[in-house]
């Protein structure tokens, strides 16, 4: 059996536990949605950073949130911030590198049933079928998912544990929280402000104008990404004190 497919088999124990939390998931999701879908001609005809950063959060952080509170990151020892059900599993006579993998696949189940149900529903009620043919939206969808799994990658880390101030502490979450937040937006401006238009809009020109190219480099960067946070999560997972 390969790892992935053990990994996985890991993941199914959390995923079963954690049904409602799809449903809060799926209710976030159409907010966000309904929001995407209704503005979109008043983006493309004007741009606004508002929806850009809607849009990236989708394809980010995404439908996390709805994920219950013990399967969470929570503080564990001291000033460690980890995943209770991680540290409950890496005591157990499993290879580390399958732990590390389930909760990549864990990370895919709250992310891209979401992600491809906006997607479907952005197709069949936006007027971006004005925009792009069938073809040029599922190289769109596609490019677009790939996204999803690059910034998604990341997330799985914290899992591993943290004691930065900025995490465990409630004032330190609240100012990173608020860093990430300005930060965010401060990049978005300065790319609607030096190139005319956002992130949503260029990948729109991107799938026109060279949708193979697009594809190719977003695949590159997504799995490229994706292997060297896997092999990272391991490297911290064996340096972590967990006692």
């Amino acid at each position: 059996m390969s790892e992935w497919n053990q990994a996985y088999q890991l993941a199914k124990l959390e995923l079963r536990s954690s049904k409602l939390s799809f449903i809060y998931g799926f209710v976030l999701t159409m907010f966000v949605t309904l929001f995407l879908i209704t503005t979109l001609p008043s983006y493309l005809d004007n741009g606004y950073v508002g929806y850009d950063f809607f849009f990236l959060l989708l394809f980010s952080v995404g439908a996390i949130w709805a994920k219950p509170k013990e399967f969470q990151i929570q503080k564990v020892s001291g000033v460690l911030l980890a995943s209770p059900i991680l540290m409950m599993q890496l005591a157990l006579p499993i290879k580390r590198s399958v732990l590390v993998k389930s909760r990549f696949i864990i990370q895919f189940f709250y992310s891209f049933p979401y992600q491809l149900l906006f997607l479907i529903a952005f197709y069949i009620y936006s007027p971006i079928n004005n925009v792009l043919s069938t073809q040029e939206y599922l190289v769109f969808a596609a490019l677009w998912i790939l996204i999803g799994i690059f910034f998604g990658s990341a997330l799985p880390i914290a899992d591993a544990g943290d004691t930065s101030k900025l995490t465990t502490t409630v004032v330190g979450s609240i100012f990173a929280s608020l860093i990430l937040l300005i930060g965010s937006f401060t990049i978005l401006t300065t790319v609607h402000v030096s190139t005319g238009e956002g992130p949503v809009y260029w990948s729109l020109v991107a799938v026109e104008k060279w949708p193979v190219a697009s594809l190719a480099v977003a695949l590159l960067l997504t799995f490229g990404t994706m292997g060297y946070w896997i092999s990272y999560m391991k490297k911290r997972i064996g340096k972590q004190d967990y006692l």
